[in-house]
């Protein structure tokens, strides 16, 4: 943990802020909040395993769940950096048995959730399938005959579908596993040792319900490119400082991401860019 100093007079207030909340049962889990490239706070709260009492820390393992997302679309874009693809593209152009509603659909309504794709976490046989492992395959056989919500670009509806149809067009276009993908060009390039696809449940956190309940177990191949991976706070501030230079991606596709791409409705203004919430609150562009 960073000390606080003259300069760093956040530590203290941060840490009796949340001291609070895990107190009041309200918040377990590890934060690191940083301030131009310098860690201010980086420090566990609560405990990462009630039944054996392992304590949260910086280095504890989570579940990211829909935070994937930005890896997907990252991901996507590097590949059209590559000139494997354009986010403009058909997606039918890398769907075998590509549906006929879905022939308007580009990539570019998928990462912004305009695409139509009604989200299969939302069916009344989610939750009896949600531990069973399965296939992206398998998982887009689900919606793929399902009417659209509405026309491709025509509304906003937050998709997990789609999300599980980029993962299968990135497997597409780089002929490589959704998970060697991101670990060649993400993971190990940039250090984040603690990140991963999830495939060993047994090293993260667990997941608890009302404070004390363990979580529903979810199958990690469902959500797959939509909500299947882990990380730990330090590795996402080595993605997050990854994000503001050009290591992964041109300025031009940085710029594409956090474009507000899509006007989220009653959201108090916030807006939709590829694989981010994007706008302003507090005067702030978050």
């Amino acid at each position: 943990t960073v000390a606080p100093t003259t300069t760093n007079p956040i530590l203290p207030q941060v840490d009796a802020m949340l001291n609070q909340l895990v107190e009041a049962n309200q918040f377990s889990g590890s934060v690191l909040i940083a301030q131009a490239g310098q860690v201010l706070v980086s420090k566990g709260y609560g405990l990462a395993d009630q039944a054996q009492n392992l304590p949260n820390t910086p280095q504890t393992k989570f579940r990211l769940g829909s935070l994937t997302k930005q890896f997907t679309a990252v991901a996507i874009l590097m590949l059209q950096a590559q000139g494997a693809l354009d986010v403009q593209d058909p997606i039918c152009n890398y769907l075998p048995d590509c549906p006929p509603a879905w022939q308007t659909i580009t990539i570019h309504h998928l990462l912004t959730h305009t695409a139509g794709l009604p989200s299969f976490t939302d069916f009344t046989d989610y939750e009896a399938s949600k531990q069973l492992p399965t296939t992206p395959e398998q998982t887009i056989s689900r919606f793929q005959d399902k009417p659209l919500d509405f026309e491709p670009g025509e509304g906003w509806n937050y998709s997990n579908s789609g999300y599980i149809v980029l993962g299968s067009i990135i497997e597409q276009a780089s002929g490589q596993p959704y998970a060697d993908f991101l670990q060649t060009h993400f993971f190990t390039p940039l250090g984040m040792t603690s990140t991963g696809y999830e495939d060993d449940a047994s090293q993260l956190a667990i997941g608890y319900a009302n404070g004390a309940t363990v979580a529903d177990v979810i199958d990690m191949s469902i959500p797959f490119a939509a909500g299947g991976l882990y990380a730990t706070v330090e590795d996402l501030y080595l993605w997050d400082q990854a994000l503001a230079t050009e290591k992964l991606l041109p300025q031009a596709l940085l710029d594409a991401m956090f474009t507000p791409w899509a006007a989220i409705p009653e959201s108090n203004g916030l807006h939709y860019g590829y694989g981010w919430l994007v706008g302003e609150q507090f005067g702030h562009q978050v």
